[in-house]
């Protein structure tokens, strides 16, 4: 999936946001969580942790209103490769919490996966 400069970083965002959901971030995770965002982004992690947390409303606002309009990607693959993502850095540390996986439905809602793509990728980790 080919993303514009702009939608790389708010993927990223969107990512970070997800894994910060409980407040902190493990050596661990951080790890995958750098390793995710640069291959996704290319940008430093260290630079984007600086940037406010992204909302999934945000994320979609930007996704209609801004310059991706005419992209080709459907904010279901987004939604898809996000959870894929999330999913990866949060077992890091052996298990997803709570509010990972309540921020992870968020965001994939928002993007508008259906409940049922969600809980396929997601039943292994999170009740």
């Amino acid at each position: 999936m080919l993303l514009t400069e702009d939608l790389k970083e708010l993927y990223a965002r969107a990512l970070i946001a997800i894994v910060r959901a409980e407040g902190s971030i493990d050596a661990d995770e951080g790890e995958r969580l750098a390793e995710r965002v640069q291959l996704r982004s290319g940008a430093s992690l260290e630079d984007l942790l600086l940037t406010g947390t992204l909302q999934p409303e945000e994320l979609v606002e930007a996704l209609r209103g801004g310059p991706f309009r005419g992209e080709s990607v459907r904010t279901e693959q987004l939604g898809h490769m996000l959870v894929e993502d999330a999913l990866y850095v949060a077992l890091a540390k052996g298990h997803v919490t709570p509010e990972e996986g309540h921020r992870m439905w968020r965001f994939a809602m928002a993007l508008g996966m259906s409940d049922d793509a969600f809980h396929t990728l997601t039943h292994r980790w999170l009740p």
